[in-house]
């Protein structure tokens, strides 16, 4: 089977990587423009251009199919099948139906839960205690085709968003081959989704970041686990520095004032609305991520100090 693969960050490539490895022939690749990054605003490909650039693949960089030039370039690679992971812009329907077995993608929830942007972060940050990876027919509508495969996955209660993702863009990898296989012998039997239970996930802005320290310990916790590594949940510091709250630890004990600072000589602690966390990884503005023991022993902080989410 001739593939067309569109994807653009790391968490595309194990699926791009696992087509590359199998008997289907991958015939170009498409990916979203360089962007700028860093101090000095330098263009880079993205990780998915490097990846395919480097074994000498066929590369289309562009943001959208507005410019009649990209949908030319995918017709002419020859494609018949095209495999999308986190390509981060609307597939058309004159490319979806310019194919000969159209597009299908890969999704990381149990759809129809948590359509959308970012259906990894939200699922934890609602406290769900399980996803899946589901691989489905692209269609018009917003992650709501057939579903060809869906592989259930426990939620550990710690994991952080962006572990999650890795963990489940390694597992959906095999899955996609396994649904090529089966369209290339035409034995694939795609199942209608239910209209039942669906949620929206989505895109992640400023306004998801700051920490209501007046929500439960659990709220709290979910909502850091969520967004780290990046792009980070955050409290602001007496003083009105920012400091990411990157992982915690529940304590099942009676907190003190939300937002409550509480140091030891290990640990340092932060009160929910009804229970103490422990800060386990923090990232003071400027600065990598580290212990919070180490960071509240050099934060010159006390005991009592009050955390918020609202910047002055």
């Amino acid at each position: 089977m001739k593939i067309l693969f569109a994807g653009t960050p790391e968490v595309a490539i194990p699926t791009l990587a696992a087509l590359a490895e199998s008997d289907h022939e991958i015939v170009g690749v498409l990916t979203r423009s360089p962007a700028r990054r860093g101090r000095g605003r330098t263009l880079y490909p993205s990780q998915v251009a490097a990846w395919a650039s480097e074994r000498g693949l066929i590369v289309i960089e562009a943001n959208s199919f507005k410019d009649p030039q990209v949908l030319l370039q995918v017709q002419q690679t020859g494609a018949q099948l095209g495999v999308v992971v986190a390509y981060g812009a609307i597939i058309p329907k004159t490319a979806l139906e310019g194919l000969e077995h159209g597009w299908i993608n890969l999704h990381f929830s149990a759809l129809p839960r948590w359509r959308g942007a970012a259906p990894v972060q939200r699922a934890i940050e609602a406290g769900d205690t399980a996803t899946a990876v589901d691989v489905f027919q692209l269609e018009e509508g917003l992650d709501t085709g057939p579903v060809y495969s869906t592989r259930p996955v426990a939620i550990a209660p710690d994991v952080s968003g962006g572990d999650l993702l890795t963990e489940l863009a390694q597992i959906g990898a095999k899955d996609v081959v396994d649904v090529v296989d089966a369209i290339e012998m035409g034995v694939a039997n795609p199942r209608v989704q239910n209209s039942n239970g669906q949620t929206y996930a989505h895109r992640i802005t400023r306004e998801d970041l700051p920490i209501d320290f007046t929500q439960t310990a659990q709220q709290v916790h979910n909502q850091a686990r969520a967004f780290a590594p990046a792009p980070g949940a955050y409290a602001v510091l007496p003083d009105g520095k920012r400091l990411k709250v990157l992982a915690t630890r529940l304590t099942g004990q009676k907190g003190g004032k939300p937002g409550e600072l509480r140091i030891e000589k290990n640990a340092a602690f932060v009160s929910a609305g009804d229970a103490w966390l422990e800060l386990v990884t923090v990232a003071p503005a400027g600065k990598s991520h580290m212990a919070a023991a180490d960071w509240a022993r050099g934060s010159r902080l006390e005991t009592g100090a009050i955390l918020t989410g609202k910047e002055n």
